[in-house]
């Protein structure tokens, strides 16, 4: 990867980070039966729209970068012309089929207040396909300031619009449901108004690329001059060189799209279908949430130590990319440690901060599921390090494996076991345990690596007990004087502290490893103020 690559995907995570957020508002005005209503639309969206143009934008952006690399500009015109036909094609059909396919999509999980929400989502097909294919021209033109503005400015478009949709037809509702003496239709027209609020996003977005694209008129200025193709691709060569490099890459995000809709089925699986709304919206605007910034935080960190160890293997340095890739897996660690041990010890705290009312579910997700912190990052980490070394079926293998585990293990803690939510947290848990190592085996083989797990995993491991200990000490003494976000500041700064400071005094990093990863400068000075380095 080169450095606006790991910039593009280092804004990626911001706006992760973004959505979630947009999450936690959407759960202030729809509720959290709302939050699932909208959960179940969006991942048929999502799975759909996979289908239809998942990994276009890095195929074809590698497709164009190598025919103009090559002098091929009109070839490049055509490739691009022939891919924005077929995607277009390919929306239109996405869209009525999630359209004609809404009331079975929401029928199949029992969660029939999905079906408007999946209707008005539908266009949203169309339009990112139409984005995917102007963004897959920005990359072959080696542009990628288009892609993170766009990542960005999608998130904030939907926040914006959706407090304002939200509020106008979550009002609607609450008359609706006053009327018919049915509560869970505010809910769902809050849920309208998040899809509203995201297909006019994707509208602009579509609008901004479009005018980004006319205004550098750089393709079509090459493609009026000499051009060193022999012979043009056709349509079909098009259709087959775009199909055969998204195939894989394709499959494998399905199959992490996958779990998030098998865990959809949980809201057929009880008998009170509103309480298991309920459950599932704190499921994901809380526990998710809560898990899933700290877990965006620490990818962003490991993204450049990926490319760093790529661009080291590519150069045939392997001893210098062995030492940045155990850097970037030491440095996951720690980060991830940290993340999960505070947010399981202080599960209660932030569970009243976020979900008010429903804070003992939140707290109890928490304790059972928070190593999710941890285990996400290293699992992105590792897949993400096999794909850019054209390993993607190790990744497709590993993949297939953790959903059927997560398959099997949420049928049984949920059908049989009757653990309700919980079985989600436990079947997500022991999955990507299983997958992390899968994945984080393929590396080493590849790299033929033995880590020094004394300071890879032992010593954080040490470090974040006392952490664990010292919050749960300040959560007695300091929890009956002071509010939960107050709490939640002083024991971050406090056990941080503390934490950092047990890894300096044990030297848990090497100097090889300091000048790989982020803030790796800052760790050094650190300790070479304290004569440790």
């Amino acid at each position: 990867m080169n450095q606006a690559e790991v910039r593009r995907r280092q804004v990626q995570m911001v706006s992760i980070i973004l959505a979630l957020c947009n999450i936690v508002a959407v759960s202030r005005l729809a509720g959290y039966n709302g939050v699932t209503y909208v959960a179940v639309a969006v991942e048929v969206y999502g799975m759909i729209w996979t289908v239809v143009s998942g990994g276009l934008t890095g195929i074809l952006g590698r497709v164009l970068r190598l025919r103009n690399s090559k002098g091929q500009y009109k070839n490049a015109a055509r490739m691009r012309r022939n891919a924005l036909i077929l995607q277009l094609v390919l929306g239109v059909a996405g869209s009525f089929a999630m359209l004609l396919g809404a009331g079975a999509a929401a029928g199949l999980f029992q969660v029939q207040y999905s079906t408007l929400i999946i209707m008005i989502l539908a266009p949203s097909v169309l339009l990112r396909s139409l984005s995917a294919v102007l963004l897959g021209y920005f990359q072959g033109e080696g542009v990628e300031l288009p892609a993170m503005a766009s990542g960005i400015l999608r998130q904030l478009l939907i926040f914006g619009f959706s407090q304002l949709f939200c509020r106008m037809l979550g009002e609607y509702g609450r008359k609706v449901s006053h009327l018919l003496g049915q509560e869970n239709f505010t809910s769902m027209y809050g849920g309208v108004g998040v899809a509203v609020a995201i297909s006019l996003a994707e509208l602009f977005i579509a609008f901004f690329l479009f005018l980004v694209y006319k205004g550098t008129g750089r393709s079509q200025n090459r493609s009026q001059g000499q051009d060193n193709a022999r012979i043009g691709d056709s349509f079909m060569d098009s259709f087959r060189i775009l199909g055969a490099g998204r195939g894989i890459p394709m499959l494998i995000r399905l199959l992490a799209v996958l779990p998030v809709l098998l865990g959809l089925f949980f809201c057929s699986s009880l008998e009170d279908n509103a309480v298991a709304c309920v459950e599932y919206g704190v499921y994901g605007a809380g526990y998710g949430v809560l898990c899933g910034i700290p877990a965006a935080l620490i990818l962003w960190a490991l993204i450049p130590v990926c490319g760093r160890t790529v661009g080291r293997l590519r150069r045939e340095e392997s001893r210098f990319a062995r030492t940045a890739f155990q850097g970037g897996l030491h440095i996951g660690v720690v980060h991830g440690a940290f993340a999960a041990v505070f947010l399981a010890v202080l599960a209660e705290p932030f569970g009243a901060a976020l979900c008010p009312g429903q804070e003992t579910v939140a707290a109890a997700l928490l304790r059972g599921g928070a190593a999710v912190a941890v285990l996400i990052p290293l699992c992105v980490y590792f897949a993400r390090f096999l794909m850019l070394i054209n390993k993607r079926m190790l990744v497709l293998i590993a993949m297939a494996v953790f959903d059927l585990v997560f398959l099997v293990l949420t049928r049984l803690f949920i059908g049989v076991g009757g653990v309700r939510i919980l079985g989600l947290v436990h079947a997500g848990m022991a999955g990507l345990g299983l997958l992390c190592v899968m994945l984080g085996a393929f590396c080493f083989m590849q790299l033929h690596l033995r880590a020094d797990w004394l300071h890879v995993l032992i010593i954080p491991a040490m470090a974040a007990t006392a952490e664990g200990l010292l919050c749960l000490l300040l959560d007695k003494l300091l929890s009956p004087h002071m509010g939960k976000v107050i709490l939640l500041v002083i024991c971050l700064a406090v056990s941080g502290t503390v934490y950092w400071t047990v890894l300096l005094l044990l030297r848990n990093f090497s100097e090889q490893e300091l000048e790989h990863i982020p803030g790796g400068k800052l760790i050094f000075g650190l300790g070479q103020m304290l004569n440790i380095y």
